[in-house]
């Protein structure tokens, strides 16, 4: 009798620890030098400096699957109906150097190759993180191709929140989003925002689909071609977390 009350306790501090576990990030970094065949024969410059999340599985499997498969498919040169067969990041970088030794024995001419990923935590609240995704690839042509995208989970399920979620009065936030834009670019309330640099559809404001938290505030970004020209660049309206607040669905405090 005493055994078995004792391995119910010990199972269920068992399985108080594990849903208890801290949601911890461990820093990854890989890059060409780390490929054996790249001391014998040139390779692309790639450069991967990504997070992975370690805890309890069920909430950091969803958020590791993201990080990968956005990795996984910034480096992904094959046949865009077809989908990638690299299932990790190690793969998915030594598959874009296969691509650039195929391209380049067809082209030997072409210019080297760039790959660079950036995956961090920007933000993280009591009931939400943020990570944000970058990446920058040039395979030939006259300029490079970058983009940024923001992942927001529910730090206690590991569910990916998406903007439907997280936002409760969409048409607030893109109110306050339009003041904020047209105070940044010293454009009056009276003029049309596509009379200058932006070609927003409809001639009407919207806000983006990628919507995150970083250096202390929300960001909308709008990637380059999105809202204006590539010279433009991408455009980031910036908002302080105490003003957006009362749009959430979610709470922000620490």
């Amino acid at each position: 009798m005493i055994y078995r009350l004792l391995s119910l306790f010990l199972l269920s501090v068992f399985f108080f620890s594990c849903s208890d576990a801290p949601l911890l990030t461990e820093t990854q970094r890989l890059d060409q030098n780390t490929i054996a065949a790249c001391n014998d024969k040139p390779c692309p410059q790639v450069t991967l400096d990504y997070i992975k999340y370690s805890g309890e599985q069920e909430v950091i499997l969803p958020i590791n699957t993201k990080i990968e498969q956005f990795i996984i498919h910034s480096l992904y040169l094959g046949d865009p109906e077809s989908e990638p067969t690299a299932t990790n990041a190690q793969e998915s970088m030594e598959q874009f150097i296969k691509d650039y030794w195929r391209d380049t024995s067809e082209f030997p001419d072409i210019n080297e190759y760039v790959a660079e990923i950036a995956i961090a935590e920007t933000f993280r609240s009591k009931e939400l993180a943020a990570v944000a995704l970058s990446q920058y690839t040039y395979i030939g042509g006259a300029h490079g191709n970058g983009t940024v995208r923001y992942l927001i989970f529910d730090i206690a399920t590991g569910e990916i929140i998406t903007n439907e979620q997280l936002i409760k009065d969409k048409e607030g936030l893109a109110n306050l989003a339009e003041q904020q834009l047209r105070k940044d670019f010293q454009m009056d309330a009276y003029v049309n925002l596509n009379s200058e640099i932006f070609w927003f559809k409809n001639d009407t404001f919207y806000l983006s689909d990628n919507i995150g938290f970083e250096k202390g505030k929300m960001v909308i970004h709008y990637d380059q071609y999105e809202i204006a020209s590539y010279a433009d660049g991408p455009i980031d309206i910036e908002l302080s977390l105490k003003d957006v607040t009362h749009f959430l669905e979610f709470s922000l405090e620490k």
